[in-house]
């Protein structure tokens, strides 16, 4: 949580330098880039159905071990959820 901290604080003192009529969009922005920047993705806590599907439709197929399929899952649907989700 400590790395999630510091790369938002680190985008914020990037995004703006004024003191005054400071943009809290372009801040917002910075660290969101920041963010992805870093290998972070912002996702909903619950995935949008068409997400879903896409996943399911995306998986490898066959018999992986656990830990394999979840890694998968995980990344198929991290990796593509600014597709599903504006």
């Amino acid at each position: 949580m400590a790395q999630i901290v510091d790369t938002i604080a680190q985008a914020i003192k990037r995004a703006d330098k004024t003191f005054f009529n400071e943009n809290y969009t372009k801040q917002a922005q910075a660290v969101v880039d920041g963010l992805r920047k870093a290998g972070f993705e912002i996702v909903p806590v619950k995935p949008p159905e068409v997400l879903v599907e896409y996943a399911i439709e995306n998986i490898p197929f066959g018999r992986l071990r656990p830990s394999e399929l979840i890694r998968a899952l995980y990344g198929t649907m991290v990796e593509n959820c600014r597709k599903f989700v504006s």
